[in-house]
C-alpha cells in the first residue's frame, strides 16, 4: 500500500481535491481510498488531551491497517500537516513497508482568507487558523502544489501528476 499525505491550511481544498481523485479512480485499475484525519476525531466539546489524541491514533491506525488488509493500492490521507511531526505521526501508525509520499497544497494568504471566509460553516479566522496557515505553508514535503486560480479538478490532476496515482480521465 502507498500513502499519499495531502496537506495544506484549512480551506485550501484538500477534501475537494480528494473527492475529485476518488471520482477519477472509479474506472481505473487501482483501489484508492481517502481518509480525512480531522473526521477521525470530530468530537464536542473540543479538547486535545491524551485520551482524545489516543483515540485519533487508534482510529487512524485502524483505517490504515484495514485498508492494507483490503489490499487498497493507495490511501489518500488529508490533514493540515502543519509540521513534519504530523507526518511522523502517520508514519509511526502506518503498517510496515508502507510507502509514503507527501504533498502540500499552497495558496496565497489573501486567496486563503477569501476562501475561508466564504465558507459559512467555518468559524471566524483567528490567530489559531492564521498560525496553522503559515505553518502549513512552511512544512517540508516531497511535492508542493500552488492551487491559486486552479479549479478543484485541476488541483486533483496536479496531485495525480506529482505523485502518479494512475489513470486519470481528462474530462471530469
Amino acid at each position: 500500500m502507498r500513502l499519499v499525505l495531502v496537506g495544506g491550511a484549512a480551506g485550501v481544498g484538500k477534501s475537494t481535491a480528494a473527492r475529485h481523485l476518488l471520482r477519477s479512480a472509479a474506472k481505473g485499475p487501482l483501489l484508492i481510498q481517502w481518509v480525512d484525519v480531522d473526521a477521525l476525531w470530530l468530537h464536542q466539546p473540543w479538547r486535545v488531551d491524551d485520551v482524545t489524541t489516543g483515540m485519533l491514533h487508534a482510529n487512524l491506525r485502524a483505517v490504515m491497517s484495514n485498508a492494507a488488509a483490503a489490499e487498497v493500492d493507495i490511501l489518500i490521507v488529508t490533514w493540515v500537516f502543519q509540521n513534519e511531526a504530523m507526518h511522523d505521526v502517520v508514519r509511526r501508525l502506518a503498517p510496515d513497508a508502507t510507502r509514503i509520499t507527501t504533498v502540500q497544497l499552497h495558496l496565497a494568504e489573501t486567496s486563503w482568507r477569501q476562501r475561508f471566509k466564504s465558507d459559512d460553516v467555518r468559524p471566524e479566522i483567528d490567530q489559531f487558523f492564521v498560525d496553522r496557515y503559515h505553518q502549513a505553508q512552511a512544512t517540508p514535503v516531497d511535492h508542493v502544489i500552488d492551487v491559486d486560480g486552479l479549479a478543484p479538478g485541476a488541483v486533483a490532476a496536479a496531485i495525480n501528476h506529482a505523485v502518479g496515482l494512475g489513470r486519470f480521465p481528462k474530462h471530469q
